[in-house]
């Protein structure tokens, strides 16, 4: 039996990072819940995590910092926050460690729970196969087993010693519905019909220096669309992520009269028409939901610089990853300017062969990302670890 298990419910650490890692870490509490009502759950996270019945030990907003300057500018809190994390991770009466995502911050984590003899599993693999390759023997040294996500990822990690749960990608609970992501995908009510407005989606990320540097491109891309497109309406919608400042966004409510909206993304992807996305989750999310879209990202020079030496891989977004080939457009640093962007949303709007082909990398996609039920199954596969039963995936 595991330290601090027993006969009574079991007591988990639940340890999420930023914004995305937090909606995840939401559903699978709930999901740990349903399996085992008198489940007790204490984590790093942020309200949402609270609210879904987690005793928080310290709030994951206080380290969601991104780029090397910011990083360096905050250490002092962020080691501050881990002191108190690795403390509550060794405690006496928990029975298992679950980091979600944010490698940096939970590998170490992970590292001295293990340490304690506490069964970690980890949630949401790093990504060590575009980067941080050196992370691999912290990784299998700090992990029970380790849940994957993407189809490629499971034999990567296996092969380097790694016990891995293929789980399938939990993004397909929220984007089940292929019949009207393909829909969305033809354009053809809003190209058709030039009096109606085509909604153009603006979503400009989560984090302070991803957000500050793209909002001046995403506007200067909108005017320059509506300059090739006099004759068209376009309404633009910006998606304002949690934590993000209202005033970090009001140049865009300024220049372009957008709407400033905090829907989750399951519900403000399928009012769009076409999008500009910054990279990361939120790309995949718009691909499994239909909507055309280019990928853009822009970061400080020296971030750039530094951040390319340590990728090892050609393409930056998930769903051209997944599928190998470039189903979106990515536009990266400087190649992040207004002009190329608005003749790739006019691109779009033309080119109805495209959104055709379009649509049938969106069918491959979801078909490669496996079955709804994710949560479910990764909630069991961590109750099965902590018991020690035999793996449930």
């Amino acid at each position: 039996m595991t330290p601090g298990a027993s006969s009574g419910s079991p007591h988990l650490f639940l340890s999420c990072g930023e914004a995305s890692g937090e909606r995840y870490g939401v559903a699978l509490a709930r999901a740990l819940q349903a399996l085992e009502p008198d489940i007790r759950l204490s984590g790093l996270g942020g309200q949402a995590l609270a609210d879904a019945g987690v005793a928080l030990v310290a709030r994951s907003d206080e380290i969601a910092v991104m780029g090397f300057g910011d990083v360096a500018r905050a250490l002092p809190r962020i080691l501050r926050i881990r002191r108190r994390v690795r403390h509550a991770v060794a405690a006496d009466d928990l029975d298992g460690v679950v980091p979600v995502d944010f490698p940096g911050f939970n590998l170490d984590i992970a590292a001295r729970a293990k340490k304690s003899g506490r069964p970690v599993y980890f949630v949401v693999a790093p990504q060590l196969w575009a980067w941080g390759s050196w992370r691999l023997g912290q990784l299998r040294r700090s992990v029970d087993r380790l849940g994957t996500l993407l189809p490629f990822e499971a034999a990567f990690f296996s092969e380097r010693g790694i016990t891995c749960d293929a789980l399938g990608h939990p993004l397909i609970e929220d984007y089940s519905e292929l019949a009207a992501a393909a829909k969305r995908v033809q354009l053809d009510h809003s190209c058709s019909a030039q009096s109606e407005p085509l909604r153009i989606g603006l979503l400009p990320g989560s984090r302070r220096q991803e957000v500050t540097a793209l909002v001046p491109v995403l506007a200067a891309a909108a005017e320059a669309l509506c300059r090739t497109r006099p004759e068209r309406n376009f309404q633009w919608i910006v998606s304002s992520a949690p934590g993000v400042d209202s005033a970090w966004l009001t140049e865009l409510k300024q220049r372009l009269g957008a709407e400033i909206t905090t829907e989750p993304m399951p519900q403000l992807l399928p009012r769009l028409d076409l999008a500009l996305v910054c990279s990361g989750t939120a790309s995949l999310e718009a691909t499994l939901a239909g909507v055309p879209h280019s990928l853009v990202y822009r970061t400080s020079a020296l971030n750039y610089a530094l951040g390319r030496t340590l990728v090892g891989v050609d393409r930056v977004g998930l769903a051209n990853l997944i599928l190998d080939r470039d189903v979106v457009r990515e536009f990266l640093q400087g190649a992040a300017r207004a002009q190329p962007l608005a003749d790739d949303l006019d691109c779009w709007i033309r080119d109805r062969a495209r959104r055709q082909r379009y649509g049938e990398h969106v069918r491959i996609l979801h078909a490669r990302l496996g079955s709804t039920g994710f949560w479910e199954r990764t909630a069991a596969s961590i109750l099965a670890l902590i018991r020690k039963d035999a793996p449930s995936v």
